[in-house]
């Protein structure tokens, strides 16, 4: 049975996890250029409206606001029994800490 050499032992160096990025797409633009005489009189450049067909309906609109609602709750309630916990914890130690400080000031 081959035995590997500790130059084969050390690791390779490997390049970093490429982070993905979000691709944006960038607003339309329009640029209107007059002309007078052959010559430029003014350019100007205006957003050009964006497509609706992406749009969702008023109907999935709804229903997607209440489900965010529906795990706001859920979440603000686990955050109530977080806090619960954690007051529960610490209850002990804060009534050692004022029967220490009442000790003190006698």
């Amino acid at each position: 049975m081959p035995v590997k050499s500790k130059a084969s032992a050390t690791p390779k160096a490997t390049a970093p996890k490429r982070r993905r990025t979000r691709k944006t797409t960038p607003a339309a633009k329009v640029t209107v250029t007059t002309f007078k005489g052959g010559k430029v009189v003014k350019k100007e450049t205006t957003l050009k409206r964006p497509s609706t067909r992406n749009l969702i309906t008023p109907e999935r609109l709804l229903k997607d606001i209440s489900t965010r609602w529906a795990i706001h709750q859920y979440e603000i309630q686990e955050l109530r029994r977080d806090f619960k916990k954690a007051v529960e914890f610490v209850k002990p130690y804060h009534a050692q800490a004022v029967e220490t400080v009442k000790q003190w000031q006698v």
